[in-house]
Formats: structure tokens, sequence, C-alpha cells
């Protein structure tokens, strides 16, 4: 198993990713993550190599680490509009993910653009929901 890191635009509000989370946290759905475009020239699909169904996803939001989800395989996509926010999404390799959110405690991350290997050595502690509260925000 592989762990990879993605960001998601802290200009994106938190609640709003979170909508998404809850949309296919029971697996019913999935979340679809453009890699890059569809006619790439090729850099963004060797940064994507060897990603599996059943690796993580860690996701970084506003500088941390703040949790990971499975990944479910990729997808070539003509484009698509989000069920969620009603955004249009324009044709390219998507990474795909569904089940549970797994919450960690943040790890100062910064942003970036596309996906990167993420080595975890020990580093994650991952939070309960019920006795945590909500640290995801802000």
């Amino acid at each position: 198993m592989t762990d990879w890191l993605l960001t998601i635009p802290k200009t994106i509000p938190w609640s709003e990713y979170q909508q998404e989370l809850d949309a296919v946290k029971d697996r019913s759905g999935v979340l679809a993550y453009r890699l890059y475009p569809a006619n790439s020239n090729g850099r963004g699909r060797a940064r994507a190599k060897g990603v599996q169904p059943g690796d993580r996803c860690f996701i970084v939001w506003n500088g941390a680490i703040r949790g990971w989800q499975e990944i479910v395989g990729m997808r070539d996509s003509q484009g698509f509009r989000c069920q969620i926010t009603d955004r249009w999404w324009p044709s390219g390799i998507y990474l795909i993910r569904s089940g549970p959110f797994h919450r960690i405690k943040p790890i100062s991350y910064r942003g970036f653009r596309g996906i990167r290997r993420l080595r975890v050595d020990g580093k994650i502690e991952e939070l309960n929901a019920e006795t945590e509260g909500d640290v995801l925000c802000c």
C-alpha cells in the first residue's frame, strides 16, 4: 500500500468539502480529483504512476494534512458536473476516492499542485470524531 498526498485549495471552505466527504462516506458515491488534463504531456501521468485501489490518499487543506480516504481507482473523464457544488470539471484523468474520511491530528504541510507520494513514518494520529470535536475548521 502506498500513501499519496494532494491539496484541496484553501479557497474552498472546509464546510463545502465536508459535504462532499459526507456524500461518499457510505461508498454510495465517489469523489474525483483531477490530476491532469486528458491531453497531458505525460508529466502528470508519471507522478501518479503506481496509484492503486486500496492506497490511502491524504488531504492537505489550509496548511496542514487533515486526514485520508481510500483510493478506489483512476478514471479518464470527458468532464462532469459535481452533484454537490454544481461546479463543472473539465476532461482529464481523475483520482477516484470513496468511503469514510479518516481525520487525523493536523500535521503542518505546505500546499502544492498535483499529487505526491507521502512517507508517513508513524506520525499519523487518527482522531475519534465523537470525542475530539471538529478540528478541521479554519
